[in-house]
């Protein structure tokens, strides 16, 4: 048997272990439970090169995915050329959890590796037999579904904005509510902001540098502080 740490492989090269225990499939598990459920589960991981596409839109979805190593994009491509990124995924992620159990079981949106990744893939009827043997694999797994219909329903939202400085001010606000600072450390570039708004990243600079110009904000390259947040707020309404 492999060492705990590194215990199981794919295409050839051994992956590590402890980022199976940050995934929210296997939390508050140890390692000898984690061992145990997957030496009883017929897993694949599979090795991905930068831009390969992991899966295209309208696939068919047969397992469960965790992101091992590196970083996925889901992303929506338009007939237009137009690409909207819609999350993206790190170690430790999962995706595909919902879509296995649907009627359709089809992937809604394209997945890309951003760099080179390595994925982790356990079929429907593995994680049935997880849940069925561990009461804390159950819950994690009940708490994953219900965090992906919140942060649907947060896609929804901003898809219901009508113009550019509300989805502006929206991700301020989303990011106030999470960092509970008024000053707020930017991870993500213009590019990428520009994405995951679906907009143009000029119109997204542009309408920044006019929340500016009016005292609602001020921001530099990696951070962006809320002088006005009362006034973002009203902006909303």
């Amino acid at each position: 048997m492999l060492p705990i740490e590194k215990f199981f492989k794919g295409d050839g090269m051994e992956c590590s272990y402890g980022i199976l225990k940050d995934c929210i499939l296997f939390k508050g598990l140890n390692n000898v439970e984690i061992l145990e459920l997957l030496s009883k589960a017929q897993y694949t991981v599979k090795l991905y090169k930068r831009d390969e596409v992991v899966a295209v839109e309208e696939e068919e979805c047969r397992a469960l995915a965790i992101v091992i190593e590196g970083e996925v994009h889901i992303q929506k491509i338009y007939a237009s050329g137009k690409t909207v990124t819609l999350a993206r995924l790190g170690p430790g992620k999962i995706f595909g959890e919902a879509i296995i159990f649907s009627n359709t079981r089809v992937y809604p949106a394209t997945v890309v590796a951003a760099v080179d990744t390595r994925i982790m893939y356990i079929t429907k009827e593995d994680i049935i037999n997880f849940c069925r043997f561990n009461p804390v694999v159950l819950e994690n797994f009940m708490r994953l579904l219900s965090n992906k219909i919140l942060m649907l329903n947060r896609k929804i939202k901003e898809l219901s904005l009508e113009t550019l400085r509300h989805k502006v001010c929206n991700f301020i606000l989303e990011e106030y509510n999470k960092q509970k600072n008024l000053t707020l450390k930017l991870n993500l570039s213009r590019k990428a902001m520009a994405e995951q708004m679906g907009v143009q990243r000029p119109s997204l600079s542009r309408e920044l540098i006019r929340l500016k110009n009016e005292g609602f904000i001020d921001f530099n390259k990696n951070s962006l502080t809320i002088k006005d947040l009362e006034g973002l707020e009203e902006l909303l309404v």
